[in-house]
């Protein structure tokens, strides 16, 4: 009998792929993943399929290292710890609850697309960083928090049932605007 060897050149499911392929794969699909949950480029039922928490840890690392880099904040390593844990805590109870309200997705799927409906917020807090007038700041914290509510509710609202739309995504849009507050007032 003779057995065949199957070379593999797609690295996607061997742990021989290069350090440098993986990283540029997974940056590609997080990128990807953005444009699905933030402008609905590509099949966003792709995002919960392919769910991944990547997205989860960047996008509330880079939260707290904007609120990191504030200059009026003393004590910057507790802070940094402090809101790291406030969001990711927020977070993981918000999907907790749509888990609990019998959505049809996993909870990591639910922690997926949060997250990465959260990116026009860490871009306006990105922003507001450079902007002196606190007015600017606030219209875009709204602007951006209104954007993630609705990239957020636009996709888990094939998921849910019609007479737990409201309850579902009332906290999703408490928690993006408890984190728009908190990242304007610092």
């Amino acid at each position: 009998m003779a057995t065949k060897t199957m070379q593999y050149t797609n690295y996607e499911f061997t742990m021989d792929e290069p350090i440098q392929d993986t990283l540029i794969r997974d940056a590609k699909s997080i990128y990807k993943n953005i444009l699905q949950s933030c402008f609905h480029q590509y099949d966003n039922d792709n995002i919960v399929k392919k769910w991944d928490l990547w997205g989860s840890f960047i996008v509330y690392v880079t939260l707290s290292i904007i609120i990191f880099l504030d200059k009026e904040i003393l004590d910057k390593k507790n802070t940094f710890a402090y809101f790291f844990v406030i969001f990711m805590v927020g977070h993981i109870l918000v999907s907790l609850n749509l888990s609990l309200l019998h959505i049809k997705i996993h909870f990591f799927q639910s922690l997926c697309i949060i997250s990465y409906s959260l990116f026009p917020i860490v871009f306006s807090s990105f922003i507001n960083m450079f902007i002196p007038c606190k007015m600017l700041q606030l219209l875009f914290s709204i602007i951006s928090t209104v954007w993630s509510s609705y990239n957020c509710i636009l996709i888990l609202g094939k998921f849910t049932k019609n007479n737990r739309l409201m309850i579902s995504f009332f906290p999703i849009c408490l928690f993006q605007f408890f984190i728009a507050t908190l990242l304007l007032i610092k």
